[in-house]
């Protein structure tokens, strides 16, 4: 029998967000996770849905849409995600991207992407990884050349995490 861990730092508001987090889970994941599973993912329904419960993002500042909150919020995300055995939606990567935003974007990049990532309007993925590089940057060969008014991107990817 499972024992049900509450840690310490488990407060009143973190509990209300769990129970979000859990509800939301397994009424409009769990059902759908085979058909999830066998498309390669929840489909951006899932996305915009979880962004309207306040699921994504949480510990983006409030200014830029996001929750406001902590690494806690999240741990409570993945750990409910993991118990339920959920593979098909990936917020750590998510959130991963959101940051590089948050981190190292400009004012109005911040502005423009956060909110629509906290809202799950955009998906976060990461595309860095190729056949013959892995994750190595300095192996990876895809060039982007601009004709002046758009960019053309030639070379080949491996699987991309939420890059649906």
């Amino acid at each position: 029998m499972p024992y049900d861990f509450q840690p310490s730092w488990l407060n009143e508001e973190l509990t209300t967000y769990k129970n979000t987090v859990e509800r939301f889970l397994d009424t409009e994941m769990v059902p759908y996770d085979e058909e999830s599973r066998q498309r390669g993912h929840v489909g951006h329904d899932i996305w915009r849905r979880a962004g309207q419960l306040g699921i994504l993002c949480t510990d983006i500042p409030i200014e830029y849409g996001g929750g406001g909150g902590d690494f806690r919020h999240e741990a409570i995300l993945y750990e409910a995600m993991g118990h339920r055995g959920l593979t098909g939606m990936s917020p750590s990567v998510h959130s991963i991207v959101a940051h590089y935003f948050l981190n190292h974007g400009t004012e109005e990049q911040k502005q423009h992407y956060l909110p629509k990532l906290a809202q799950g309007e955009l998906v976060g993925a990461i595309a860095m990884s190729e056949p013959d590089a892995g994750s190595d940057l300095r192996g990876i060969r895809t060039k982007a050349t601009s004709n002046g008014k758009h960019f053309t991107l030639n070379g080949s990817k491996t699987f991309i995490t939420n890059g649906y």
